[in-house]
């Protein structure tokens, strides 16, 4: 009813992930204003986003939604998601995203959408797969379905977040096997990820893939790291 959520949104009011306002009851994550200035992926760069991959593995389409710059206030979100257990901002920030790209055509003869998995010991200590998240809000939108026991995580590397580019592809080196191939045989799958740095992880998962089926792989991550390195 609509006066209880009134009433709890009164005692606990709910606030704006990048700016700290009082949202009003028909906001998610962020208030108008924010929504607004969210700092999506430019055209001038999608190129740019697409060459990490060249040369690494057979890439189909890659995306990215919005832009990770440092001290960027917007970092809130995925902070908030990543670590804050709040997965359910990847979920909202996705359906927006399959909003904005679905008119490009870029899901279309997409067959399975599958998640970056984390390992065991990771998805234990954080209670979630962020990109479980990420993945359901684009197959709510789309319809695709998603696929989590394609791939697996054999170990737990180090977090990427302190290491230079040598050291991120070194400590993902290994790290994937396909558990069950026949779930991407013959179909083209959308690899989803958070947040596209080097794109490490992402190259050495879809290697992994492709040296074990046939299959095409694209890529979506939810943020691109601009100006980052």
């Amino acid at each position: 009813m609509k006066w209880i959520s009134d009433l709890i949104d009164l005692i606990f009011p709910r606030h704006c992930l990048v700016c700290g306002e009082v949202l009003s009851r028909n906001e998610k994550d962020l208030c108008l204003d924010c929504l607004y200035k969210l700092p999506k992926v430019e055209k001038i760069h999608l190129d740019e986003i697409e060459k990490v991959f060249w040369g690494k593995f057979d890439v189909g389409k890659v995306k990215s939604y919005i832009y990770y710059r440092k001290n960027s206030p917007y970092n809130r979100l995925l902070h908030a998601m990543k670590y804050n257990n709040h997965p359910e901002v990847g979920t909202r920030l996705a359906i927006m995203a399959a909003e904005s790209l679905m008119p490009s055509g870029f899901f279309d003869g997409i067959d399975a959408i599958v998640p970056l998995p984390l390992s065991k010991k990771k998805k234990r200590l954080r209670g979630y797969n962020q990109c479980d998240y990420i993945a359901e809000g684009l197959s709510q939108k789309t319809g695709i379905p998603v696929i989590k026991d394609c791939v697996a995580r054999e170990k737990s590397n180090e977090t990427q977040t302190h290491k230079n580019r040598g050291e991120r592809w070194k400590n993902t080196e290994g790290i994937f096997t396909l558990a069950n191939p026949e779930l991407a045989e013959g179909k083209h799958i959308l690899l989803i990820d958070d947040i596209l740095t080097t794109g490490a992880t992402l190259t050495n998962c879809a290697i992994t893939i492709q040296q074990n089926c046939n299959c095409r792989i694209s890529i979506f991550t939810l943020a691109y790291t601009y100006n980052l390195l």
